[in-house]
C-alpha cells in the first residue's frame, strides 16, 4: 500500500505556448490532502435478459483534483494558484501533471474554488483549490 505522499502534482506556472514546454512547479509545500474524483456520467439500461438487473455504461467523465492544505507564501505553485483567486475565464486555465501509481497524467485544466486565506485565529491560513481537467488527459508510464 502506497501512502498518498508518494504522488506528485505539478502545475504549469508558465503554460506551454505553441511548441514550448510548460514550466512545471511542484504542488506539495503546505499541501495536506489530494482527492481525485472522476465525476463519471453513466447510462443505465434494463434489458429483458437482465432479469430486472441493470446494465451500466460509463459514457463520460469530468475528472478533478481537490487540493487542501495550508498557505505557503513564496511557493511557486501556491503563489501561482492564489493569483488566480479573483480571475475569470481563460485566466483560470493552465496545465496539470500528476505522477501516481507508476503513471504520468498530463492535461489542460481550469483552476477553481481557490481559497488562499482564512481559518482559525492561531492557524496558518488555509489553502485549497479544485483542478478540473479540460479535455482528455494523456496517460503514459512514469519514467
Amino acid at each position: 500500500m502506497n501512502p498518498v505522499w508518494v504522488n506528485e502534482i505539478y502545475i504549469a506556472t508558465a503554460p506551454a505556448v505553441g511548441s514550448s514546454e510548460p514550466t512545471w512547479s511542484k504542488l506539495c509545500a503546505g499541501i495536506e490532502g489530494m482527492t481525485f474524483n472522476s465525476n463519471e456520467q453513466n447510462q443505465q439500461y434494463f434489458f429483458l435478459c437482465g432479469e430486472g438487473v441493470a446494465h451500466n455504461e460509463v459514457t463520460g467523465s469530468a475528472p478533478e483534483l481537490q487540493i487542501t492544505g495550508r498557505r505557503k507564501v513564496g511557493d511557486a505553485a501556491q503563489d501561482y494558484i492564489a493569483g488566480k483567486q479573483f480571475a475569470l475565464g481563460d485566466e483560470r486555465n493552465s496545465q496539470v501533471k500528476i505522477v501516481a501509481e507508476g503513471k504520468q497524467i498530463v492535461c489542460d485544466c481550469s483552476i477553481g474554488d481557490v481559497v488562499s486565506f482564512g481559518g482559525q485565529t492561531l492557524d496558518v491560513n488555509t489553502f485549497s483549490c479544485t483542478i478540473r481537467f479540460n479535455g482528455k488527459p494523456t496517460v503514459t508510464d512514469a519514467t
